[in-house]
Formats: structure tokens, C-alpha cells, sequence
């Protein structure tokens, strides 16, 4: 049951205890400068792109700074002053091929508009200087919905480069997904901040999103066979234990062959990683244990309580360090005081603090949970509801997810599901309840599913010609994009859950709701009446 595994509602998320996901204004005015360097160097390969030159080297450069933003990497003056020595030497090479490039075909030079003068130079001081002048001016010019606008853009750039990463971690590559982040950086870049112009760029990126997100999956399927649903342990066996946290699947597998031939216990964190176990592959393995803690947002506590070594892959939350050190591992770009840097997938260091640890001196019972699905199930539920649906039986299609609940969700949903639904149809992937026009699924943290059932109700349906209203239990760091997405794909009601400050402000809500047409949970009734446009 949903209800026995710990949530968390956003009052009480660690996420907002000062010091742990809030960024400070140093940190913030650093990466107004990287975002600066990045946009400035999107310019210059996107005109290079015109003439067919591609620079693949500085791809993993741009992706990396963009990844780093994501997880609020905090530099040091040497991490600091080698990155931006990287940023301005691409862009000084990008600059002198495109010239030369125009001058060769006679083509006329266009320029860009810079807010400082870009140097390897540039110390710490200097960047954050820098960097809150520009953030400054950005405030005074642009009215709120402008800057929102450019916010959500910045949340699109980084969720796309992530997916990207995580897609190279499985070992393939996605040219459209980079070339969209170029092209979205540019965007950044007009000198006249043009509304209409940001939404038609956000909504010609978003199949780029859904595409990254149907070849991360297949490829998921390819590498660790077909997904399908298993009951996943939250009970702790006696013993030495690893904790990897994150989304690399690759770097999980690394770690269960790096302890096959010892008593190591490896135990997953993180929705994501919760996810791993649906794969045939991964329950191959004799050393992998079960789930472990609550999720990514309360890291500070699950990994107090976990007393062996931790290893953070790519995505993870990183201000952590001053309470585990020697403790904590990590694949990620940008290293913080304290905690070891993976290198070559050599893990013996990992393990070493594994066995050094206390590990779990006594066995702990706690429910279990079932995770993944049967495409096959799913098909012919959907030809099922696709029947009634030309038969005039069906009305209105409801789909609830994803993850389990906030504590307040709950209540909602089990009033929602109270409601007079006749001539309806529920798929609901994360609250159980049954009945003849309900289906459930326990996806727990799976938008791949959510996006199936569209991808089938298309091929006959168009979606726009469906009342259907999706209501979405949880935020993330692609929330936005998956709003974006639902929204483009034709959906008419797209409710969103309250999401944590810390995550999504409250301003950008607003512009969510007023701009793209998002809704928020209010009351069940309330809600069932607007999307039926009737009084219950």
C-alpha cells in the first residue's frame, strides 16, 4: 500500500532547511555568469551549424556546466577559473571559424551582444560581481512574467541536458536533444525579450523531451529486459551495505559487479533508482537487497540513518559532505569538500569504506512494494476503454499520477474517487482503489507509462477531441517539462499538485497557470465540476 511507504509533504521537506537545497546568492550570481558563457558559445556553433561545422568536443562541456547548475555544484576558485578557461577557449575557437567561415563565402559577420567581456581570467570575486549585476539588470528590465518565461526555459535547457546524460551513461547519444539545448540557450540571447518568440521555441523542444524519453526507455528495455511488475523489499537484512542514490542504471550495474563475490549488501534510493527494480536484470543480482529511505528530498535523514557507504550518481543533491565524510561517493562532474570522486568506474574505494562501516547490526521488517507493469495488461485495458468510448459509454478519462502521495493528495483522492464518476473511466497509477471503471496500476515513479496510454489512445483518438484531464501527484526536476509536454500533446485539463518552494517557486506556478494553461488540486468537487462544466 502506497499509504506505508514515508511521504513527505513540502511543509516539512528537509528540501527547504536552509543550507541543504536553497541556493545562496554567491552560488546564484556564479551561475548567471556559466549561463552567460553558455548562451554567448550557443550563438557561435549554431551559426557554425549553418555551415555544416560541428564541434562534438565542447558537447560534453556544455552539458556538464548545464548538469552542474542542476545539482548546484558549489566551485571552488581552481573548479571555478577551469570551467569558464574551458568556456571562453571554445568560444574564442567557435568565433574565429565562424569568421573565417564568412569570410571565405563572403557572407555577412553577425555579432552578438555581450554584458561583459568574456576572460579566461575571471577569479571568483570578479564572476560573482559579475554575476549579480547582470541579475540585477535582468530583474529591473524584465516584468515578472518575462523573467518566469526565462525561468521556465532554463528549466526546460536543464531537464533536456540531464536526459541527454542519462542517456549516455546507457551508452548512446541524441544529436536533436543537443542541438535543442543550443537552440534554447540562443533563445536566451534575443535582444529584445519577445514572449510569443520563447513559447513557440518551448513548444517546438517539447517532442525533443518526449522523444529522449521513448529512447531512454527502450534503451532501458534493451540493456535490462522488458520492465515488469515485482514487489520491491523496504526491510533491512543484517549486514554491510551500499546505498546508490540518483538515475544511472549503468553505474548500479558497475556497483553489483564490483561486490558479487562478497557479503555487501547494495541497497537503491531515490524514486528513480526505485524504478531499477522492475528490470529482470537487476533482479539478477543476489547482492542487490531491496529500497531504502524516502526519497531524494529527505537525503540529510535516510542517509544519517544508513551506516555503510553512500554513492551519489548523477542528480544527486551534494551538500551533504560535513556530516559524512569519508562516507560519501560520487560520479558527478563537480566534487564538494570531502566527498571522493569516482574515477574509471574503479569502486574499490567504495567498497573499502563499506567494509570499514558498521553496517546493519540487526534485520528490520517493513512492507513491501510493487513496482512496474505489464504492457500487455495495459494495451488491452485501453482497447477496452477505446471501445466504450465509440460506443458513446465513455465521457471522460481521468489519469492519477504519478508517485505516492504528499499527505494532503491522499485525502483528495479518496474523496475524488468517491465522486459520482458514471460515464467515466479512471486510469489511476498511484492511488489504489478499485472498481469497474477504475484501473490500477502501480507505477510509482513511471511517466513512461502515462505516456503509453496516450501514445495508444492516439493512434486511435486524437487527444484533442478527448475530455481527458490528467492530475499529476508530484513534483521533480522535469515537472515543467512534463507539464510542457501533456499540454502539447492536447490534453485538456492538466492538473499539478502544490509543489515545494524549493523546487518550483510559487511565481512560476502563477505563470504556469496563467500562460500554458495548468490548473492546481483545489477541492475534488470543485475540480469534477469545472472539467465537466455541471454541478454534481
Amino acid at each position: 500500500m502506497y499509504n506505508e511507504i514515508p511521504v513527505t509533504s513540502y511543509e516539512y521537506d528537509e528540501c527547504l532547511i536552509k543550507g541543504l537545497c536553497s541556493i545562496n546568492p554567491t552560488l546564484s550570481s556564479l551561475q548567471e555568469v556559466i549561463l552567460l558563457y553558455l548562451r554567448h558559445l550557443a550563438f557561435y556553433l549554431l551559426k557554425l551549424k549553418e555551415f555544416g561545422v560541428t564541434n562534438r568536443p565542447v558537447q560534453e562541456i556544455i552539458l556538464n556546466s548545464l548538469f552542474n547548475i542542476v545539482t548546484n555544484a558549489d566551485y571552488n576558485q581552481e573548479q571555478f577559473y577551469n570551467l569558464i578557461s574551458k568556456l571562453d577557449s571554445s568560444i574564442v575557437e567557435a568565433k574565429s571559424i565562424y569568421e573565417h567561415v564568412c569570410e571565405n563565402k563572403e557572407v555577412e559577420l553577425e555579432s552578438i551582444k555581450t554584458y561583459f567581456k568574456c576572460s579566461k581570467k575571471f577569479n571568483l570575486t570578479d564572476a560573482i560581481k559579475k554575476g549579480e549585476k547582470y541579475f540585477l539588470k535582468k530583474i529591473s528590465t524584465f516584468t515578472q512574467k518575462q523573467k518566469d518565461l526565462f525561468d521556465i526555459l532554463l528549466f526546460f535547457i536543464k531537464s533536456i541536458s540531464i536526459k541527454i546524460i542519462e542517456l549516455q551513461r546507457l551508452g548512446k547519444d541524441y544529436n536533436e536533444g543537443y542541438n535543442a539545448v543550443l537552440t534554447l540557450l540562443n533563445a536566451m540571447n534575443l535582444k529584445r525579450f519577445c514572449e510569443a518568440e520563447i513559447l513557440q521555441e518551448l513548444d517546438r523542444s517539447v517532442d525533443i523531451y518526449y522523444d529522449l524519453l521513448k529512447i531512454i526507455f527502450k534503451t532501458q528495455a534493451e540493456i535490462y529486459g522488458e520492465p515488469s511488475s515485482t514487489s520491491v523489499s523496504f526491510s533491512i537484512e543484517k549486514g554491510k551495505a551500499i546505498l546508490v542514490s540518483g538515475f544511472d542504471y549503468n553505474t548500479l550495474e558497475l556497483v553489483l559487479k564490483a561486490v558479487e563475490n562478497t557479503d555487501i549488501q547494495i541497497y537503491t534510493h531515490g524514486m528513480e533508482m526505485l524504478m531499477a527494480h522492475s528490470f529482470p536484470k537487476f533482479r539478477s543480482y543476489k547482492n542487490l537487497k531491496g529500497h531504502f529511505g524516502s526519497g531524494i528530498h529527505n537525503a540529510m535523514i535516510d542517509f544519517a540513518k544508513f551506516p555503510g557507504s553512500i554513492l551519489m550518481t548523477k542528480g544527486c543533491l551534494q551538500k551533504f559532505e560535513y556530516l559524512y565524510r569519508g562516507m560519501l561517493f560520487t560520479l558527478d562532474p563537480i566534487a564538494p569538500t570531502g566527498v571522493v570522486k569516482i574515477k574509471n568506474n574503479d569502486y574499490e574505494a567504495l567498497i573499502k569504506s563499506a567494509l570499514n562501516a558498521e553496517g546493519f547490526t540487526t534485520a528490520i521488517q517493513k512492507p513491501s512494494l510493487t513496482v512496474g507493469f505489464s504492457f500487455d495488461e495495459v494495451e488491452n485495458k485501453i482497447e477496452e476503454v477505446l471501445d466504450k468510448i465509440a460506443k458513446k459509454e465513455i465521457e471522460n478519462i481521468y489519469i492519477v499520477g504519478l508517485l505516492n502521495f504528499q499527505n494532503g493528495h491522499k485525502q483528495y483522492f479518496d474523496d475524488f474517487f468517491e465522486l459520482d464518476h458514471k460515464n467515466s473511466f479512471i486510469f489511476s497509477l498511484s492511488h489504489k482503489k478499485s472498481g469497474e471503471n477504475i484501473f490500477h496500476l502501480d507505477s510509482v515513479y513511471d511517466y513512461s507509462l502515462v505516456y503509453k496510454i496516450l501514445k495508444e489512445i492516439q493512434l486511435r483518438i486524437p487527444l484533442n477531441e478527448l475530455n481527458m484531464s490528467i492530475f499529476l501527484t508530484s513534483c521533480d526536476k522535469h515537472t515543467i517539462s512534463n507539464l510542457l509536454y501533456l499540454r502539447h500533446s492536447g490534453i485538456k485539463n492538466i492538473y499539478m499538485c502544490k509543489c515545494p518552494p524549493s523546487l518550483i517557486n510559487p511565481s512560476l506556478v502563477t505563470t504556469l497557470l496563467n500562460t500554458f494553461g495548468i490548473k492546481e488540486f483545489s477541492d475534488p468537487k470543485k475540480d469534477l465540476e469545472e472539467i465537466k462544466g455541471t454541478e454534481l
